[in-house]
């Protein structure tokens, strides 16, 4: 709670008001005040495409990774198996 706010809840509890009215007097003041800072719902549909986007590239990236992974594995795998055949003949 902003301090503006609770000065708001003060005030109207020194005045006389109820708990719950001056909480709701409170809430008002906070959807007032804080309505620059909420996302519309094109913000959140921006962010969201943005998000499959790097999704998107982080698949890509991964899966490359793996493949790579993968590769250097079966090299090392054929490289101690030709080994075995020298040593075991």
């Amino acid at each position: 709670m902003t301090q503006l706010v609770s000065e708001l809840y003060d005030a109207l509890r020194a005045a006389g008001v109820t708990d719950d009215l001056a909480k709701a007097a409170a809430r008002a003041v906070i959807a007032a005040e804080d309505k620059d800072q909420l996302a519309t719902k094109a913000d959140l549909l921006a962010v969201k495409a943005d998000l499959r986007v790097e999704i998107a590239e982080l698949k890509a990236d991964l899966t490359w990774r793996i493949v790579f992974a993968m590769s250097v594995q079966t090299a090392v795998f054929s490289a101690i198996v030709a080994a075995l055949k020298f040593v075991r003949p």
